[in-house]
């Protein structure tokens, strides 16, 4: 199981089987062991898949201060991995904040991506930096657990106790950080029509959320291959846990990607 250096700081990532590489990503919470446990790296057999833990999260080290949470160390950082793996191309896949790693990763290394899935992840129009600082301090506030337990309460059905103890564990410091990564994430919607990776967008959809389902439609059509795909009904932890309705689509996608 192998650890990187990228920029003074160890980070690990396993990997299991073989065939076209797909990375996976995890967003302000948790580590690459989730994919595993939920279901989706026994889901999708015949590919090598790589399964990081991003900076401050599971086994990798955490850096100093929030400045070493920038979009431009994120992307770094899978840069480092993927050249460590050998892996010349490989298909992101991202969870949450990490799917916006992904996008930022097809904005600055496009050769490297033979796929971009955005797992219940589009940024807004006016995505500000101030409210995702406020989002920030509100985690130092309260605490992971708390910020998890909220988001819960909210979905129409419970989450697994696995899935809300291992996101509880992660570290304030590095949940924050995961927003100061965004807010000095490059403008998405700029870069959006030069996002030349085929690209997946899934959408958890609950009541209400008319908009959220407009905003990924949108921003697949401004892509220049990518599809939007609706889970309907179900909140932002079940678009990850409830692999039944997840995983179809990124079965259908990956076959895609490894046929060309």
């Amino acid at each position: 199981m192998p650890f990187v250096d990228s920029g003074g700081l160890s980070l690990f990532y396993s990997e299991s089987g073989a065939g076209l590489p797909v990375l996976w990503h995890t967003g302000g919470c948790g580590d690459g062991t989730m994919w595993e446990r939920a279901g989706y790296i026994s889901g999708l057999p015949g590919y090598r898949h790589l399964m990081f833990d991003h900076r401050g999260h599971g086994r990798s080290q955490a850096p100093a201060g929030t400045e070493g949470h920038h979009m431009d160390r994120y992307v770094e950082d899978v840069i480092a991995v993927l050249d460590d793996a050998g892996a010349e191309r490989a298909v992101f896949v991202g969870y949450s904040m990490g799917a916006c790693v992904g996008y930022a990763v097809a904005a600055a290394h496009p050769g490297r991506l033979a796929g971009l899935v955005g797992l219940d992840s589009v940024p807004a129009h006016e995505e500000q930096a101030a409210a995702l600082r406020e989002a920030a301090a509100e985690v130092l506030a309260k605490g992971t657990a708390s910020i998890i337990a909220g988001i819960a309460a909210s979905e129409s059905g419970p989450a697994p106790g696995w899935l809300l103890d291992h996101l509880s564990a992660t570290r304030a410091e590095a949940f924050a950080g995961s927003y100061e990564a965004m807010a000095t994430e490059p403008a998405f919607w700029a870069n959006a029509p030069h996002l030349t990776a085929p690209a997946l967008l899934l959408l958890a959809v609950g009541e209400g959320e008319d908009d959220w389902w407009t905003l990924g439609e949108e921003a697949a059509a401004v892509m220049p291959d990518a599809t939007a795909v609706m889970l309907p009904g179900l909140g932002h932890l079940q678009a990850f846990w409830r692999t039944d309705v997840s995983l179809p689509p990124i079965q259908r996608f990956l076959a895609r990607a490894s046929s060309v």
